[in-house]
């Protein structure tokens, strides 16, 4: 039995349709929750939605009440969940402890120009991202980081200073603490992570680019991604066997994609940033 409470809506059309939405309070400073509406709008055309997935999904942090009726609430600026090329129709939960978690579901249908042949071989496709922590950033950004229990798996580390390189894990967590204007990461020989200066009238910008474009390779016809940053203070890179999750600035931007490499192998270079890596058991 449901009973209409509300209609939420932006001012401006803003796709055709809102799938999987949620409501999402966290605790912000002062004690006091911070509010996002959560929701994969499709049917997202023009400016930068031309350069990203075919289906979006992210928030928009909510001042007043959605529940009160058009002129209860106001919704701000929409930002991506994750701005790489497979996350669509995130969930969040709620642990026993009061954590928030997010799941994203690392598929993209209906999209023409890459597939995941490697995995339809074997019988399936798509995957589920690791489970992410959310808490309240500023400027109605919600920061994502790898649940802590990912702690349990790690099985070695290794450190390093400016740069780091490690060959033959299909699983791993590494972070890189204290980037200073320069950032580049390769894994698995063909997946480039770099952060681009700014040039003329372009933006800095992170981007996540497969070297080898051909469909064969292991991007399977991905291409590239990019967002405009101010500045990239850490960078943390979870890789399993067909999959990359990238945490950029304590999660603020994140970027995730399937991936299928011949060789396994992360190389980061990032001149006066420390460096920790850790392999995970499987």
């Amino acid at each position: 039995s449901w009973e209409l409470e509300s209609r939420v809506s932006t001012p401006e059309r803003f796709g055709f349709m809102w799938e999987c939405p949620g409501y999402l309070e966290l605790e912000a400073d002062g004690g006091v929750p911070a509010k996002w509406l959560s929701f994969s709008p499709q049917g997202l055309k023009g400016g930068r939605w031309d350069r990203g997935n075919v289906y979006a999904a992210g928030y928009m942090p909510v001042t007043g009440d959605i529940t009160g009726g058009n002129d209860a609430y106001e919704l701000g600026e929409f930002r991506l969940w994750d701005a790489g090329f497979d996350f669509y129709a995130p969930q969040e939960f709620t642990a026993e402890d009061g954590r928030h978690i997010l799941i994203g579901w690392m598929g993209m249908p209906d999209e023409p120009t890459y597939g995941n042949d490697p995995t339809v071989a074997c019988g399936w496709q798509h995957c589920m991202t690791v489970p992410r922590e959310l808490t309240a950033g500023a400027g109605g950004v919600v920061l994502q980081q790898p649940a802590r229990e990912i702690e349990r798996h790690y099985a070695s580390v290794r450190v390093g200073e400016g740069s780091l390189e490690v060959a033959g894990d299909t699983c791993f967590d590494v972070v890189v603490d204290g980037v200073d204007g320069a950032f580049t990461a390769t894994v698995d020989g063909e997946l480039k992570l770099v952060l681009v200066p700014a040039e003329g009238e372009l933006p800095s910008r992170f981007e996540m680019r497969f070297t080898d474009e051909s469909r064969a390779s292991a991007g399977c016809g991905r291409t590239v991604r990019w967002e405009s940053v101010d500045e990239v203070s850490n960078v943390r890179i979870v890789g399993d066997v067909s999959s990359v999750e990238v945490f950029v600035n304590d999660g603020a931007l994140v970027f995730s994609t399937r991936i299928y490499p011949e060789a396994y192998g992360v190389t980061v270079d990032a001149p006066g940033a420390n460096v920790t890596y850790h392999a995970l058991n499987i």
